[in-house]
């Protein structure tokens, strides 16, 4: 079967065929069409009916070229290696048949935690995790007994430190961590079979959360039996086949659930290790995945492996208490008498029209109800070891209220030997604030904030000093109390804190910011279900303070793991694969309000699921509802009809009032058409026919429910993501018959239409220098306006920072070089960066080189492929350095129509004038990719090579 063709020689847009040569497997994806791409490692798939391992393994063991990394044959059929250069794969493709593909092993970045809050150390610990109390996990430990005790839980994360007394303080058979290997080592390339980490607390504090257990702190399932599988070395972030080889270690260890407080950027269920969880999970091995931290950038944030769907993927709320460790000022009862005069002075005048029960009310929400302004305790995130004894705070710029710009962004001439300088936050980084301040003598900063939060970390590392950070609220604080004291030169004393404080969040029980919002790239319900993230106490490396309070999906995700070993150990002889499990989660999920913005009502399913986890009711319930969750899709595809299906374990009759209840709609695109970061919430109800709005269950019966849904009466234009909830209250409320919830989600409007490309940007290459090919982009009829100059009015693209930093260019060469030089020619034997934007994410991509004739992608002439020039599975781009871009290279080289590979540069039998475009084609969501017309196609502006 050939190419189609075309009346002028060309391909068409939709030229991906199975059956065609240029498209048949084995396939080659090129590194430079992958994110985080590992320097010459490549996975090698094989065919599932290929059995020559031991003659593969003996040729790649003879082969100088190419060395084994992990043999994955009874899971993937698949193997990794490394490799010389990418001669070696071409050798080994044209030596072995069988092979199915080839592409990159990608790195994953270390577990992350949300910046707002990361409180290291302490000596002590708070009172035993009041978080329990919300979830319903103190009530099942009191009442019913269950800690957990005889499942095994493995945790693929940086390592465990297992002295720890709260962990066991031993490693082994035995011990509570008995399983585990190091496959890392501290330096990522020594590995061992001891998986105790000192260096980095995520995978500690992970191991806290779900199994802790000494006087005054208990984690969920205290009882477990621990795996510790650490896959994170000190620094730096790991690989998708170390992480995959850690999970079947994991289940090969017996491991009944394994905890991922990790992920990377997805969408897509047919992501390598999306699909390996789901095949575990098809095992019997329960998956439980964080949703991600990346709630700021908007929808379709769903990671991977998270995005699995057999896999339990977690969203994140706000502790309703957070244990902080704090400092004070240390001022003398004159003082603080003179203090406490001066403050009651300032708040008469600040504060005429405010009730003065109103102003304690905030106080004591913000600082707890015992603590008189004298004594407020700053609570802070960074050094716990910062010596507060022998040094006084001085301030280095004068003013409150964010007066003050650039502050110690340049060289600072005051004399800061031996002292803490206070500086705001803002205008520069971290790291060079904090090198100027130890340059002027400084032996630690404290950061402030220069906007209203909740708190946040600052990226510093490598100082010399020690550093803290704190709120804009406790560091103007500071400041006013450094002017009525006089102390602008001398600066004041401070006071550590006696261990860490446990406080009043007021942010309590709400969503995390951080808490990434799905659907996935084809519209699927993601997160699953929501667990206290933010702000959670728990075990950290004894030489790094013990216990620590940290914030993020990781930490969420252990506290469901823990409940899933409750779950377990309660109902040995039930049902105990992971959608069983989930559905039960999910039944007595509590949805959480907004409140956050002035929408009133439940937040969307996209950001919490089904809702807060309810333990209690999760194992006194006595009936299931099923399906636990509904994807309605978009309008065009829409799963209108569906049945619910009511079951009662008990042994009463129990009649059901069945509603349906709207959540926050939101708008994922903003005018630019882009992925709205903070999507706006609109009321978005649901039409929904149901059958019967009253519904009887027998004792060990079963009764359904026929509902017909149809999205809300917004414009389709807006895509709204629209959710909400299928209620089934009982007559009579009680443990064993709560009230239960279905979530729903679905787009109103047709995803098909929404672009995948950003055609603003359009498609754009840069020579090995970084300047410019051609004028910049050509967007499609009816797409947005490219000027004379080639750039889009109104996007500045000359800044060599935004571009610079994706596409490595050599310094002193920037995107905004001599940006006039329409059809500027390729040097020959250089490397050519190719630079676009992916608003959503597409199942298919490809790149072609073009006629610079003709004004229609879907007709112009094609002279081929470039080499490598396809991908499957790509996910969107975020508006953040790091991933604002897609960029790739590419070296010249394309596929022609009868598979041969030939070298553009000096082929006159190609272009005639010298002179072409790029092509980029884009499947469409939820298009047919025999269907040329389902793929969105764009052309970069011409180019001459020589």
């Amino acid at each position: 079967m050939k190419v189609k063709i075309i009346s002028d020689g060309g391909v068409t847009v939709g030229g991906y065929r199975h059956h065609q040569k240029n498209f048949q497997e084995p396939i080659i994806k090129s590194a430079s069409l992958v994110e985080n791409a590992v320097r010459d490692a490549y996975w090698i798939d094989f065919h599932d009916q290929f059995s020559q391992h031991e003659q593969f393994l003996q040729l790649v063991e003879n082969h100088p070229g190419i060395t084994l990394r992990h043999e994955f044959w009874g899971s993937l059929n698949a193997v990794t290696v490394d490799v010389k250069d990418d001669s070696v794969l071409k050798e080994i493709l044209d030596k072995v048949q069988g092979i199915r593909q080839v592409e990159p092993v990608v790195i994953h970045e270390r577990p992350d935690v949300a910046e707002r809050l990361q409180i290291l150390g302490a000596k002590g610990t708070p009172d035993k995790m009041s978080v329990h109390d919300v979830t319903g996990v103190k009530e099942v430990h009191e009442s019913m007994k269950l800690y957990g005790k005889g499942i095994k839980i493995g945790i693929i994360d940086s390592g465990v430190d297992y002295t720890h007394p709260a962990l066991g303080g031993c490693f082994g058979p035995g011990c509570k961590v008995a399983y585990g290997t190091d496959l890392v080592g501290d330096d990522g390339r020594t590995p061992d079979n001891d998986p105790k980490s000192e260096c980095d607390g995520h995978g500690t504090h992970v191991a806290g959360i779900i199994a802790a257990k000494d006087i005054s702190f208990v984690g969920v399932a205290p009882e477990a039996t621990l795996g510790a599988y650490r896959v994170f070395g000190c620094s730096g972030g790991t690989s998708n086949d170390l992480i995959m080889k850690a999970l079947l270690k994991a289940a090969e260890d017996g491991m009944q659930v394994i905890n991922l407080s990790l992920g990377g950027p997805g969408g897509w269920r047919q992501d390598r290790e999306a699909y390996l969880a789901d095949q575990l999970v098809k095992n019997g091995t329960i998956i439980v995945a964080a949703m991600g931290n990346e709630g700021q950038m908007g929808l379709f944030e769903a990671s991977s492996p998270g995005v699995a769907g057999g896999v339990i993927t977690v969203a994140s709320t706000e502790n309703e208490f957070r244990s902080n460790l704090y400092f004070t000022v240390k001022m003398d009862g004159k003082a603080k008498a003179v203090h406490r005069r001066k403050n009651e002075e300032d708040d008469e005048e600040d504060n005429e029209e405010e009730e003065e029960e109103d102003v304690h009310k905030q106080h004591d929400e913000e600082h707890g109800p015992s603590d008189s302004e004298d004594d407020r305790p700053i609570l802070f995130t960074g050094a716990f070891d910062m010596d507060l004894e022998s040094t006084t705070l001085v301030q280095i710029s004068p003013g409150i209220s964010g007066t003050v710009k650039e502050d110690a962004c340049g060289p600072i001439t005051q004399d800061l030997k031996g002292k803490v300088a206070l500086i705001r936050r803002g205008d520069c980084t971290f790291k060079i604030k904090t090198a100027n301040a130890a340059l002027a003598g400084a032996v630690g900063v404290i950061f402030m904030d220069n906007v209203p939060s909740a708190g946040f970390a600052a990226d510093t590392e490598g100082a010399t000093i020690k550093v803290r950070t704190i709120t804009l609220a406790d560091g103007e604080f500071l400041l006013r109390t450094i002017q009525k004291e006089k102390k602008e030169k001398d600066g004041i004393k401070l006071l550590a804190g006696n261990g860490p404080k446990k406080m009043f969040n007021p942010d309590g029980g709400t969503l995390s910011l951080f808490s990434s919002m799905g659907p996935d790239s084809e519209l699927n319900s993601k997160p699953d279900v929501t667990a206290p993230g933010g702000q959670i106490w728990s075990t950290f490396p004894i030489k790094l303070g013990s216990y620590a309070s940290l914030s993020g999906t990781s930490m969420a995700t252990p506290y469901i793991v823990g409940c899933v070993a409750l779950y377990l150990e309660a109902r040995p002889h039930s049902d105990s694969s992971a959608e069983a499990i989930k559905t039960a989660f999910q039944n007595v999920g509590q949805p959480r309000n907004d409140l956050k913005s002035e929408f009133k009502g439940f937040a969307s399913v996209t950001q919490q699921g089904a809702g807060l986890i309810s333990m209690m009711d999760v194992l006194s319930n006595q009936a299931t509802v099923t399906p636990a969750r509904v994807s309605l899709n978009d309008t065009l595809h829409i799963n209108a009809k569906q049945t619910f299906t009511i079951t009662n374990r008990g042994t009463d009759i129990v009649q059901y009032t069945v509603e349906v209840v709207p959540a926050a709609g939101l708008l994922p695109f903003d005018v630019l058409k882009m992925v709205d970061k903070k999507p706006k919430k609109v009321p978005a109800p649901a039409s929904v026919k149901i059958s019967q709005s009253k519904v009887i269950v027998g004792p060990g019966a079963t009764a359904t429910v026929d509902m017909t849904f149809r999205g809300p009466a917004t414009d389709p234009a807006l895509y709204v993501i629209y959710s909400g909830f299928v209620r089934f209250t009982p007559d009579k409320v009680s443990r064993q018959t709560p009230v239960m919830h279905v979530p729903y989600m679905g787009m109103q409007g047709d995803f098909k239409s929404v672009h995948i490309l950003d055609p603003a940007f359009g498609l754009r290459m840069y020579d090995a220098l970084g300047r410019p090919l051609g004028t910049g982009a050509v967007p499609p009829a009816g797409h947005a306006h490219v000027g004379t100059d080639g750039m889009v009015p109104g996007l500045d693209f000359g800044s060599v920072g935004e571009i610079n930093h994706e596409i490595e260019l050599e310094p002193g060469h920037g995107v905004g070089d001599d940006s006039s030089t329409t059809g500027r020619p390729w040097p020959l034997g250089s490397g050519m960066k190719i630079v676009f934007r992916m608003i959503t994410a597409s199942e298919i991509l490809m790149l072609d080189l073009v006629s610079d004739e003709g004004s229609d992608p879907y007709q112009v002439k094609s002279y081929g492929l470039l080499k490598n020039g396809i991908a499957k599975f790509v996910p969107r781009n975020d508006q953040v350095e790091g991933n604002a871009f897609q960029v790739m290279s590419w070296d010249g080289e394309l596929v022609l129509e009868d598979g041969s590979v030939v070298a553009v540069q000096g082929n006159t039998s190609l272009s005639a004038n010298g002179m072409y475009r790029l092509r980029i084609s884009l499947l469409k969501h939820f298009g047919n990719m025999e269907n040329d017309l389902d793929f969105e196609a764009h052309m970069s502006a011409p180019f001459s090579l020589r």
